[in-house]
C-alpha cells in the first residue's frame, strides 16, 4: 500500500514546512522567511539551506518490504531498528526507487529513513508497505532545534545520518529539527522566531565562518548580539546552549574581525551575555588534524563521533 501525504507527513521528523505538488512530497528543515534571508546574501547559502538536513521518516510497521522513490535528492539512508543497513547513491538519470525486504524475525521493526543533507533537497514521490501493514510515528523522550554552520549541516561526516546533531538527537531519543547550513553566520535575518517548532533544547553554533565574513570586529559583535536577541527571546523558557567555534588549524594570520581567538572569546561573551549556557567547542574535538577531513575545518566521520560523544557528556547534565 502507497502512504498519503498525509500518512508520510505524520512519521516525518525534522521539517518546518512540507506541501505536496506534482513532484511529490517536500519538507523543509528552514522556513521561507530564513530563506529569503540566505538569499538576501548568496543563492549558495540559498540552496544550501534548502538541503533536507536532519529531515528523516521514523516509524514503527509490521511490513515485511519497506519501498520509497524519489523525485529529487541522490543521497538517503536507511537504518532498521537503529542500525544502519543501506546507503542509497543516485547519480545522473538513475531511476530513483529502492525497495528493501526487512527480514529481521521480529513482528514490527523500527524504521528510519535519512533525507540527503547536501545538495538538491530529498522529494518523496512515494512511501510504500506491504497491504494492510500497520505503521506509527516513533516516539520520542524530548525535543531538540540546531542552528548553526556546515558543521552542524553535517558537512564531510562521510553519512549525513553520522553527523553531530544526528547522533545528539539520537542519544537522546530526540525529535529534532536540525538548521545547519554551509557558510552560514551570525545574522538575524537567518532566524526565523515564527518556526512551528516548540523543543524542550535550543543549540546554536556559530563562529568559525564570522571571523571571515564580517569587515570589524564590532560588525561581528553586533550581528551575534542581533541573532541571540531574537533567538533567547524566541526560545525563553526552553534550556538554551551556545556552542562556540570548535578548533580549526589555520588560524595564524588575523582576518578583518582580528584573530580567530579573539572571534571564539566575543562569541562566548555574547552566548552568556543572553543568557544561554556556554559550551566551549574547543573541547569537543581534537587539535589533530586527522579527526579533521580538510585537515583544519571540518571533522570527518571518526571527528565528528568524537564530537557527539563529548557533546552528549554535557547536555545529559541538563537533558
Amino acid at each position: 500500500m502507497k502512504l498519503s501525504f498525509s500518512e508520510v507527513k505524520s512519521v516525518t521528523v525534522g521539517s518546518v514546512e512540507s506541501y505536496e505538488d506534482a513532484s511529490g512530497m517536500h519538507f523543509a528543515k528552514c522556513t521561507k522567511k530564513q530563506l529569503d534571508g540566505f538569499r538576501a546574501f548568496s543563492e549558495t547559502l540559498a540552496v544550501n539551506a534548502t538541503a533536507t538536513t536532519g529531515v528523516r521518516l521514523d516509524f514503527h510497521t509490521n511490513s515485511k518490504s519497506f519501498s520509497f522513490g524519489a523525485s529529487s535528492g541522490a543521497r538517503f539512508e536507511l537504518y532498521i531498528n537503529g542500525v544502519f543497513t543501506d546507503y542509497v547513491l543516485w547519480r545522473g538519470d538513475a531511476e530513483k526507487v529502492f525497495s528493501k525486504a526487512i527480514a529481521t524475525g521480529k513482528d514490527e521493526n523500527r524504521i528510519t529513513l535519512f533525507f540527503p543533507s547536501h545538495d538538491a533537497p530529498g522529494v518523496l514521490s512515494f512511501v510504500e508497505l506491504d497491504d494492510g501493514a500497520t505503521f506509527a510515528p516513533h516516539s520520542f523522550d524530548c525535543k531538540i532545534f540546531f542552528i548553526g554552520d556546515s558543521i552542524t549541516q553535517g558537512w564531510e561526516s562521510t553519512y549525513d545520518s553520522l553527523s553531530y546533531a544526528n547522533r545528539v538527537s539520537d542519544f537522546f531519543n530526540a525529535d529534532s529539527v536540525i538548521q545547519g547550513t554551509g557558510g552560514a553566520f551570525f545574522h538575524e535575518s537567518i532566524f526565523d522566531p515564527a518556526v512551528d517548532y516548540d523543543p524542550d533544547v535550543a543549540i546554536v553554533a556559530f563562529g568559525t565562518n564570522d571571523w571571515g565574513h564580517f569587515s570589524s570586529h564590532e560588525e561581528l559583535r553586533e550581528a551575534a548580539r542581533g541573532f541571540l536577541d531574537s533567538f533567547a527571546k524566541r526560545f525563553a523558557g526552553k534550556k538554551l546552549f551556545g556552542i562556540s567555534p570548535i578548533w580549526r588549524g589555520n588560524t595564524e594570520a588575523p582576518r578583518a574581525t582580528g584573530y580567530f581567538s579573539e572571534v571564539c572569546e566575543t562569541v562566548k561573551q555574547e552566548i552568556l551575555s543572553h543568557g544561554l549556557i556556554l559550551i566551549e567547542g574547543e573541547t569537543l574535538t581534537p587539535s589533530i588534524p586527522d579527526f579533521y577531513s580538510d585537515k583544519y575545518l571540518h571533522p570527518n566521520g571518526l571527528g565528528f563521533g568524537i564530537y557527539a560523544e563529548n557533546l552528549c557528556k554535557i547536555l545529559k547534565n541538563y537533558i
